[in-house]
């Protein structure tokens, strides 16, 4: 226990991410031990993304600051202002609050703005889901350049924490704890589908998809093309029901929502709905036969949930994958077959086994004992480790290279 409470921040711009964080938050507010402070920020506070805030606030928690971002325009120069709009934001908060230490998690671009100015405000920064790949998005960059700003390190698997130690970063900083959202899956009850099947105008007893599609970052089109290839594809499961999720606020979103509108409006039976939080979507995701498109929770969740994945295209490639997930090309034949593979017994034998990757005991509770612990005092100093590599100040005055060191 520590004797003066810890000030904590933990910074949150998606309803995916408060998905995740938000057990984390609920067990650090109820610690005597810390002084807990939420800001909010990025597609929280756009109506066009659902004002998400609202889902924080109606879970007790107050809103100790909001970081405004002008989301609207998701050209590459829009995001571009959004992330220098997060960035005086976040350095407003954090010179308002002063906390200890702030939490980050994962990669979207508007967090490489809270690193920043955490950074310059000079309070620590813990980074959640670090050192993972995804390769077809910008959020690659962002994700390693977050890990090298932050001093502790929270990665949801062991290879994921050997890419971080492999990147420079201190082992004892690092800290293989799993996935925050596989153990809120494996320790709390999901919602019952059938009366969120109802308010969305769907039969609970009909078959459901789900479906989530993000822009593509680092492709011409965003994966534009790829949507259109997604329609027709589940055009050809007319006698299912889908479900299809908000968004992100990337570049090349209003395309990607456009595109995911035209095929709800084609499908006898598809609706879009911009954000169903993240308890409705576990909900949604547990009882689909499917979960199908290019995001994260079909890599990491839906596993956990037993439900098999149909993963479209390069924007998950590089990340560690259950079993029952299928990688399929981004045109309608790939997508069609790879869905005929997921709901064929076999892959919903291998789902039921419930395999994942990112599973741990005691994520929550390991995260908030370092967080509390870990000793403040020189955690702003970073020294490199790289094992084999080390160069000694008469190497360096020898002008040794690290190269040479290691031969």
């Amino acid at each position: 226990m520590i004797e003066v409470s810890r000030h904590i921040a933990l910074v949150t711009t998606t309803r995916a991410d408060w998905g995740i964080l938000r057990p984390l938050a609920t067990t650090l507010r109820d610690d005597a031990d810390v002084r807990l402070s939420i800001i909010a920020g990025g597609a929280h506070l756009s109506e066009q993304h659902g004002m998400t805030v609202s889902e924080i606030e109606a879970a007790g928690f107050d809103i100790a600051a909001r970081v405004p971002m002008p989301l609207e325009d998701d050209s590459a120069r829009g995001a571009g202002h959004a992330l220098g709009a997060a960035c005086g934001g976040f350095a407003d908060a954090f010179a308002d609050l002063k906390p200890d230490l702030a939490i980050v998690l994962g990669d979207r671009f508007e967090i490489l703005g809270a690193a920043s100015a955490a950074l310059m405000a000079r309070v620590p920064l813990a980074h959640v889901h670090g050192g993972e790949a995804s390769e077809g998005q910008i959020d690659e960059q962002v994700r390693h350049a977050v890990t090298k700003m932050a001093h502790l390190h929270f990665p949801a698997a062991q290879a994921y924490a050997d890419r971080i130690i492999s990147m420079g970063e201190d082992p004892a900083r690092v800290f293989s704890v799993g996935s925050l959202a596989v153990e809120t899956i494996r320790t709390q009850p999901i919602m019952d589908w059938a009366p969120i099947a109802s308010g969305l105008g769907l039969d609970p007893d009909m078959d459901v998809l789900a479906v989530t599609y993000h822009p593509v970052t680092l492709a011409d089109d965003h994966g534009v093309g790829p949507v259109l290839a997604l329609g027709e594809a589940l055009s050809l499961f007319s006698d299912m029901q889908v479900v299809m999720t908000g968004v992100n606020a990337d570049p090349g979103s209003s395309a990607v929502a456009d595109g995911m509108q035209r095929i709800a409006d084609a499908h006898p039976a598809a609706v879009v709905v911009p954000s169903l939080g993240h308890g409705r979507y576990l909900s949604l995701v547990k009882a689909a036969r499917a979960v199908v498109g290019n995001s994260s929770s079909g890599i990491i969740e839906a596993p956990a949930l037993g439900t098999p994945t149909v993963n479209i295209g390069p924007r998950q490639d590089g990340r560690l994958r259950a079993a029952s997930v299928i990688d399929c090309a981004e045109t309608p034949n790939a997508i069609a077959g790879a869905l005929t593979q997921a709901l064929s017994p076999a892959s919903q034998a291998i789902a039921a086994r419930y395999d994942t990757p990112y599973g741990a005991d005691d994520t929550c509770r390991d995260m908030v004992t370092a967080l509390k612990t870990v000793p403040l005092d020189g955690l702003l100093i970073k020294h490199m480790h790289f094992a084999g590599a080390e160069r000694s100040i008469d190497d360096m005055r020898a002008g040794t290279t690290a190269l040479e060191v290691v031969r």
